[in-house]
């Protein structure tokens, strides 16, 4: 396994005042703090290329990617690639498009594999601030979980349904409730589902609230909740809740 780094080309100096000043007004937001954190996107696929993009624009620090997955035709109504793209890895394919993207000072690396292969590969995945996890399938959300557990570093959890139509956003933290506390439906399902629905317009609504909580993990955003879920067609109502420690949680082992 071989990592790919990529940097972005900063705007001049005397330019990042004005490239930042929109968004610098928003309340709680520290563009200074956030241009120093250091991020590991799991899955670059659709969930995965939007929150990165969204990350880069804002100015993020440094930015790790794992995704083993290849570009395909189909990918590419929904997610950040193009035609010169199809065959190669996602994440090396991806960070080279962010490269280009990137506005302030980004450090961007690539490894085209599985989190858990980077892992137990050696690869130091500790030395961050927060990690993201936006994959397809409930054994790598639970690998990363139990990661960001021993490592007590905050996660957040992105994932759409397979009727692309609700989606949900976990935020686990240390000390409070885990992705298994919060989802324990999901620790049960050992599947690595494929030729699943897919359409970009559920998969931008669960990356901007990806992006929000994970300023609220860096800094201080106000948020109310550790899941929220969306249902596109309203058909059930939009909800959020702060859950709380689960006993008996088989993946933090809470009492």
């Amino acid at each position: 396994m071989k990592s790919k780094v990529y940097k972005t080309k900063p705007l001049r100096q005397k330019l990042q005042k004005e490239l930042n000043s929109s968004q610098v007004k928003v309340h709680k937001f520290q563009h200074e703090k956030f241009n120093k954190a250091r991020i590991i996107m799991v899955g670059a696929g659709a969930i995965g290329s939007h929150v990165s993009l969204a990350l880069v624009r804002k100015g993020i620090g440094y930015l790790e990617i794992c995704d083993d997955d290849t570009v395909e035709y189909k990918n590419l109504t929904r997610q950040l690639f193009s035609i010169k793209d199809i065959g190669k890895n996602k994440a090396i394919a991806m960070a080279r498009i962010l490269s280009k993207q990137g506005l302030s000072k980004t450090t961007i690396q690539a490894y085209p594999c599985r989190f858990q292969e980077a892992f137990e590969a050696g690869v130091d995945l500790t030395r961050i601030d927060a990690v993201i996890c936006g994959v397809d399938n409930n054994p790598t959300r639970q690998a990363v979980a139990g990661f960001c557990l021993e490592n007590k570093l905050p996660l957040v959890m992105s994932a759409v349904s397979r009727d692309a139509n609700q989606m949900y956003c976990v935020v686990q933290e240390p000390g409070q409730a885990c992705f298994g506390c919060i989802l324990p439906e999901a620790l049960n399902d050992s599947r690595y589902p494929c030729n699943l629905p897919g359409i970009i317009d559920i998969i931008q609504v669960v990356s901007g609230m990806t992006v929000y909580a994970l300023d609220t993990v860096l800094m201080q955003r106000h948020r109310e909740w550790n899941i929220k879920m969306v249902f596109l067609d309203g058909s059930v109502p939009d909800s959020s809740a702060l859950l709380q420690r689960k006993p008996g949680c088989v993946l933090c082992g809470h009492v």
